[in-house]
């Protein structure tokens, strides 16, 4: 599937959409959910133009994954879920019910602060 410049993820990255960004590093974008559906729901998108998982696995350098999987944890840390325990999901395809075709991965968790 070739990448579709026109998805909300896109237009969030480029700051043309507005959004309650959680945290922002070099190649990767965090921000609430608008609808969640955990006590703390936070999406990590990486910055490039990535369709799925496979596509970026596939496509993105050794840097850009390494600061995606490493900004996925500085959230869980930022958002105090470490201890109380969180849920990684990465929809892919229409099949895994992806909804937005621009990589990302739900954090859903519930703060110990809660």
């Amino acid at each position: 599937m070739q990448y579709d410049k026109n998805n909300v993820f896109y237009k969030i990255i480029n700051k043309t959409i507005k959004t309650n960004i959680v945290l922002e590093g070099e190649h990767f974008l965090a921000f609430h959910d608008i609808t969640p559906k955990a006590p703390v729901h936070v999406l990590v998108i990486p910055k490039g133009c990535y369709v799925d998982y496979r596509d970026f696995i596939e496509s993105a350098t050794d840097e850009e994954i390494l600061d995606f999987q490493k900004g996925i944890q500085k959230v869980i840390d930022k958002m105090k879920i470490r201890e109380g325990g969180y849920r990684l999901i990465s929809n892919s395809g229409k099949f895994g019910q992806q909804e937005v075709m621009h990589m990302h991965v739900h954090i859903l968790g519930k703060s110990i602060d809660d």
